[in-house]
């Protein structure tokens, strides 16, 4: 089964449009170059989101529910339906907020799965001027195994 017919892990198709509309203002697309909110890196994303314990994916997934139904009150729609400015202006507010705590740690959750995604997959490599993994070392040899 290819990656594009997989099914998700993680995201279901409101929570993936919700994630990706915040990882293209969190890594937006430049030059050419495509942003976080890129296919592949959301299935990176999802797949890595399937794989934390449980109270985690629950955490994020409510956080990612709230942050969809918050602009409501502000401009009258979902995040995923924002333009880009108010996106950004959502985000900025949840990443300075005070008021609500677990609101700024469900933006900072969400901040380190996007990263992870984008600059952990080799497709960003060239861009960050990182050569990939080193392959050039010896395996370490764990006492007790093998010869």
């Amino acid at each position: 089964m290819s990656r594009e017919t997989e099914p998700a892990v993680f995201f279901t198709p409101a929570t993936r449009a919700t994630f990706a509309a915040a990882a293209a203002c969190i890594v937006p697309a430049l030059d050419g170059a495509p942003g976080a909110d890129d296919p592949t890196y959301l299935d990176v994303a999802d797949r890595a989101l399937g794989a934390r314990p449980e109270r985690d994916r629950a955490l994020l997934g409510k956080f990612l529910v709230a942050l969809e139904v918050l602009p409501w009150f502000l401009y009258g729609r979902g995040f995923s339906r924002l333009t880009p400015e108010r996106r950004d202006r959502v985000l900025r507010l949840l990443e300075t907020n005070r008021l609500v705590p677990k609101l700024r740690q469900g933006f900072f959750g969400l901040k380190t799965f996007v990263l992870m995604s984008f600059y952990g997959h080799e497709r960003s490599f060239p861009e960050i001027g990182y050569p990939g993994p080193r392959t050039d070392l010896v395996a370490l040899r764990v006492p007790g195994e093998g010869s």
